[in-house]
């Protein structure tokens, strides 16, 4: 964002620290239970917006730059080869033969010229396109070129590599799909030059939404994290900015008052508050002082009522010394201990206890703004329901 952005926002913060208020929303929301554990509802959710909006597999570093590289991912539960083509762009293909159904490959990366079935030995270009059929009389009526891999849309932005799980073939374009507003700030950001440090995939035992709401929430601070994040943070202060589906959250550091007067260079706002843009569905793209975090909630398809979480860090540059490396582990360590042992442990907590009670809503305050927003946008993808 631009040092005007920048201070506004600083200037905000602020104001409602010396006023003791926050980014309010108009009024409360109730948000129905059901949306956390009626099964018909979440099949209706994983439809109409996990698999219809774009979805983060990795970064781009785990590809390799050689035409030809490839990871294995899976996108909404699809299983993807994610491929490094010719031009430096990435292509994300079904790892489903069209012949037999058999998986094309087996090794989570690797690079290949092109890729085979083991079954029949149907092989595939690195695009995609049906290079070969061994014994090809046996089908003299197949069109080759309506039987390449299944291609789903895919970009490498803001340094992450994003796939849309449903529409086959075409472009994806991130820039558009976040608006030229929150695009303007990311590409000025330097997250895309960053390079991947620590990633980590989780389990998780409850559904996505209960995960993504601590992310939209800046009330539960010091009572969830009273000793790992929470003394760096001033609970429940912070602003909220609508960008269509997508948000922009920056929380205010403690010491910010001590830095009212102070200039504030390009680079230095991470001293005076954590921005966090929120991607909608379920990615946060944060700004600590020295890293950037990367967080992905998504649903387990098998199991709607459970979720898989991706977090990492990005770096400016990999340590190259003892002392930086432990510098670089003990904030990895303080962000995983704060999501994972605290954040996760209470989000875990809230569906066995809805399902155990009479209560058919929950509230949500005026003072969770992006709580609203975040439930408000996805019960108008989901019709309403």
């Amino acid at each position: 964002m631009d040092i005007e952005t920048q201070e506004l926002l600083r200037k905000n913060l602020l104001s409602y620290l010396d006023n003791r208020t926050t980014d309010y929303a108009p009024t409360t929301m109730r948000i129905p239970t059901a949306t956390y554990t009626d099964p018909d509802y979440l099949k209706l959710e994983f439809d109409q917006v996990i698999r219809r909006h774009p979805v983060v597999v990795g970064h781009h570093s785990e590809v390799g730059v050689e035409a030809g590289s490839f990871i294995r991912v899976e996108a909404a539960g699809l299983e993807l080869l994610v491929v490094r083509q010719d031009d430096g762009s990435v292509k994300a293909l079904g790892n489903t033969c069209r012949h037999r159904g058999a998986q094309v490959e087996a090794a989570p990366r690797g690079r290949r010229r092109c890729f085979s079935c083991p079954y029949h030995r149907w092989t595939y270009h690195r695009d995609g396109g049906l290079r070969s059929v061994p014994f090809d009389d046996g089908c003299v009526d197949l069109d080759r070129t309506e039987f390449g891999l299944l291609e789903y849309p895919a970009a490498i932005y803001a340094g992450l590599i994003w796939v849309l799980p449903q529409q086959r073939g075409g472009a994806l374009d991130m820039a558009a799909y976040v608006g030229p507003e929150l695009a303007a700030e990311i590409e000025a950001s330097d997250v895309d030059r960053c390079v991947l440090y620590r990633k980590e995939t989780f389990e998780l035992d409850f559904n996505w939404k209960a995960a993504m709401d601590g992310f939209t929430d800046a009330y539960h601070l010091q009572f969830v994290h009273p000793e790992t994040v929470g003394p760096f943070f001033h609970t429940n202060i912070y602003q909220c900015d609508i960008f269509g589906k997508h948000r922009r959250m920056v929380v205010a550091r403690r010491g910010i008052e001590d830095l009212r007067d102070a200039d504030l260079a390009d680079g230095e706002f991470p001293k005076y508050a954590i921005n966090g843009w929120q991607v909608y569905p379920g990615t946060v793209i944060a700004r600590p002082p020295a890293h950037w975090e990367v967080s992905v909630m998504i649903p387990n398809p098998q199991d709607l009522t459970r979720s898989k979480a991706i977090l990492m860090m990005l770096v400016n540059e990999l340590p190259t010394s003892e002392k930086a490396t432990r510098f670089r582990d003990r904030n990895w360590e303080m962000m995983v201990d704060a999501v994972v042992k605290e954040d996760w442990v209470v989000a875990g907590s809230i569906d066995p206890s809805l399902r155990r009670s009479d209560l058919t809503e929950l509230v949500v305050g005026c003072n969770e703004k992006a709580t609203q927003h975040f439930h408000r946008t996805l019960a108008e993808d989901v019709g309403g329901k």
